[in-house]
């Protein structure tokens, strides 16, 4: 069960989408990390399309941390800061289902190695979470 967040302040918001999107980039490294190690073969599509999940989540945390550190050094919180941050939480929730949807392709992958598919499994799980929580977050921005 998920618990319900509420916003307190928006660098608390700011701070879930640092962690989050963190995990989220590394979440390609490590699966190709482990495919490679294992020997699962991932298609060069498949490896282009986790390679960019990567590069999406980190272009997405540096515009965070950026948006946060002018809110955190602003003598006054614009509304124009709290429309951007609901525009990053929207975009956090259209690549983490890009990302879901990658993960379903890698799971066709080594379907017999029962420890690769409960990595897959415990990631996706990860991501469902994070996509649950910033979906809770947005309704209380939009």
């Amino acid at each position: 069960m998920y618990c319900y967040v509420h916003i307190t302040n928006l660098l608390c918001v700011f701070n879930e989408l640092i962690l989050w999107t963190e995990i989220s980039k590394e979440h390609p490294v490590f699966v190709k990390t482990v495919a490679q190690l294992t020997n699962k073969n991932l298609s060069k599509n498949i490896l282009d399309k986790l390679d960019e999940i990567n590069i999406i989540f980190s272009s997405l945390q540096n515009k965070s941390m950026e948006l946060k550190k002018r809110i955190t050094y602003s003598i006054k919180i614009h509304c124009s800061y709290v429309v951007k941050t609901g525009d990053l939480i929207e975009e956090f929730l259209a690549y983490d289902k890009r990302s879901l949807s990658v993960l379903q392709e890698v799971k066709e992958y080594g379907k017999e190695d029962m420890v690769w598919q409960t990595l897959l499994q415990h990631i996706g799980e990860e991501q469902t979470f994070m996509y649950k929580l910033f979906t809770d977050l947005l309704k209380q921005f939009r």
